[in-house]
């Protein structure tokens, strides 16, 4: 049986309509029966959009994208680590997991709660007379389009997590006996679902909303996620194609280093820009921990610097990447006073500047800043959380196009036009003779301009694939995680790291799947 286990109709409509809305804040909406013969408005129609969005986060604190996605998606790379006492995670940074850890499980039960809500809401929209109520068509499609694009959004995760998985469809009110235990589904069948309803998507989405309904999936936010699955498949001129039309239309465009440029994008205070396509609304007003919150703030600073929790330390090999004039290093921390009056600072030769006790402590990590926490207890992550950006648009049509056509002056133009908003030097096409060359330097630079936002480990894995045509995917996952890792014995090539375990939790409750579906995707 799934975790996201089939609730009725009416349990699924009294969870969902709680705190969630993307306008009102913390607004709480109840109805004395709650079954589809008394939601027959098209309010409760965008109700019920509105408990899809709300999975996005699930429950707040570190649920799905508010935080333990990221956890499976940056700590087993090259840029992320973790501490060793955090405990779950420290299985995750070093290839140690199994089918039993909790961030796993967590992750698929979150997943799979959003791909039910999503069938509820869609069911229940699809029975709602929009016209007859005083609202177009045109709405209800659009309703459709939301609902469909953010599970679509949720099987791009499970699949880039799991490669197959189960697929259902379905509301709870159409469940028939064997839909109680969902086998596996291939990868390649879950995609040509995902395809569909990104294409539906991207027909009935709007290009825009008002300023005050950011967060909601527009037309270019079911084209960047399509245009990831292609490059993830080598689809590479679909890609290219998805990424150039959201260009063309000129709705987005990078945060201009007169507008405070990328450090500014991130600046808690900046709950839009054009930059983002598709975020996790977030917000720190009274009583949204838990609700409308996130905890990366709290989690990507150490206490030392801002009574953090200090739990996604970043190498300092990765700053030293940096040129230091590069503005996105200014996300990172090189040096700052501590609390108690010590200054830490990575060492010299890690890009810092250095220093010796006892005024001064030598650094073993640095700290994104993408995710500003205030000086206090408050737990609630005001920024929201950037799921599509439009340099990660710049950035896949440059790659795609590089694996089309080799270098050329287009990909070249598309990554400068992302590293001199940072103040980085241009980049000449005569410096990367080959497609393998610019390759590399492409990877590097997604690097540099997304980390901590959920795409490394992705990356690598896209990176190995291409690299080898497919016939090694690991390839540079081994090659650059694996002399990170605290103990290199830990790494073993009879795992496929690109494929995570299905949790125990799952094989235990669903009859179709047993514990040998984790053969080759744990240690031994």
């Amino acid at each position: 049986m799934m975790n996201y286990v089939k609730p009725t109709l009416y349990m699924f409509l009294l969870c969902s309509f709680l705190p969630i809305s993307c306008e009102n804040g913390l607004q709480e909406e109840s109805y004395s029966v709650f079954d589809e013969t008394t939601l027959t408005k098209p309010e409760n129609g965008l109700q019920g959009v509105r408990g899809v969005y709300a999975a996005l986060r699930d429950n707040g604190g570190n649920g799905y994208y508010a935080g333990y996605l990221h956890q499976l998606t940056e700590y087993p790379s090259d840029i992320v680590t973790t501490k060793p006492d955090s405990r779950q995670g420290i299985q995750l940074d070093q290839l140690t997991y199994d089918a039993s850890n909790s961030i796993i499980n967590d992750v698929w039960a979150s997943i799979f709660r959003l791909i039910s809500r999503a069938n509820e809401s869609e069911y229940l929209i699809g029975k709602i007379d929009y016209t007859g109520n005083g609202e177009s068509e045109e709405v209800k499609m659009q309703h459709l389009a939301e609902v469909r694009f953010l599970r679509a959004l949720a099987y791009y995760d499970a699949t880039s997590l799991w490669g197959d998985v189960p697929l259902n469809l379905k509301s709870s009110a159409d469940f028939t006996e064997a839909d109680e235990n969902p086998p596996l589904v291939a990868q390649a069948t879950v995609e040509e679902q995902i395809v569909i309803d990104l294409q539906y998507a991207q027909e009935h989405l709007p290009l825009s909303y008002p300023v005050e309904l950011n967060g909601r999936a527009t037309k270019a936010a079911a084209q960047g996620l399509l245009a990831r699955l292609y490059m993830r498949r080598g689809e590479w001129q679909k890609a290219a194609d998805e990424c150039g039309e959201i260009i063309t239309a000129g709705e987005y465009d990078l945060r201009a280093a007169g507008e405070g440029g990328v450090v500014a994008l991130f600046d808690n205070m900046n709950r839009s820009d054009n930059e983002f396509i598709f975020v996790m609304k977030s917000s720190s007003e009274p009583g949204s921990y838990g609700i409308l919150s996130n905890s990366f703030g709290i989690q990507s600073v150490p206490w030392d610097y801002n009574r953090g929790w200090g739990n996604f330390p970043i190498h300092r090999e990765f700053y030293a990447k940096f040129n230091p004039q590069d503005q996105r290093r200014q996300l990172l921390l090189g040096t700052y006073k501590a609390l108690y009056g010590q200054i830490i600072t990575l060492p010299k030769e890690f890009g810092g500047e250095g220093g010796s006790l006892p005024d001064t402590v030598q650094a073993q990590f640095t700290f994104g800043l993408k995710y500003p926490h205030v000086n206090n207890y408050n737990y609630a992550g005001y920024n929201n959380v950037s799921i599509i950006r439009y340099s990660d648009i710049l950035l896949m049509r440059a790659e795609a196009l590089n694996e089309l056509n080799g270098p050329n002056d287009e990909s070249v133009s598309l990554i400068n036009e992302v590293r001199e908003r940072s103040n980085v030097s241009a980049v000449q096409l005569a410096s990367y003779p080959s497609k393998e060359a610019l390759r590399d330097f492409i990877f590097d630079e997604r690097g540099l301009e997304l980390f901590m936002e959920g795409r490394r480990r992705d990356d690598l894995i896209r990176w190995g694939r291409s690299a080898t045509n497919g016939a090694d995917p690991l390839l540079k996952f081994k090659e650059k995680v694996k002399p990170l890792l605290r103990d290199q014995n830990t790494y073993s090539d009879a795992v496929n790291y690109a494929l995570y375990p299905y949790p125990i939790q799952e094989i235990q409750a669903n009859t179709s799947l047993d514990i040998s579906i984790n053969q080759g995707r744990v240690r031994q």
